[in-house]
């Protein structure tokens, strides 16, 4: 399949389902996946390529984000050609 994937919501409760956010694609079609997660300020809570995953942490750090709305960008491009998608979503986060 040549089609990425970013889910809209998970559910980051620790419960063995949907507790991370990440991009789903085939990785036959696709390299150099970049991923950047903002809150609704803007502010940046998360930076992420290719197989990395969000698990709802502020940074990687000690502290989850709230529940809510957060917005985030995708550029990944082609394996075989010069062709790159860029594209900007939603995630929501439930608990």
């Amino acid at each position: 399949s040549t089609t990425l994937y970013a889910p809209n919501t998970f559910t980051p409760n620790n419960d063995g389902v949907n507790d991370v956010w990440k991009i789903v694609y085939e990785s036959t079609c696709w390299w150099q996946i970049d991923f950047t997660i903002y809150n609704r300020w803007g502010d940046v809570v998360f930076r992420g390529a290719d197989d990395e995953f969000w698990d709802g942490s502020m940074m990687n750090g000690d502290y989850y984000v709230a529940d809510g709305v957060y917005t985030y960008t995708l550029v990944a491009r082609r394996r075989y050609n010069l062709e790159y998608l860029q594209n900007t979503g939603t995630i929501s986060v439930f608990r």
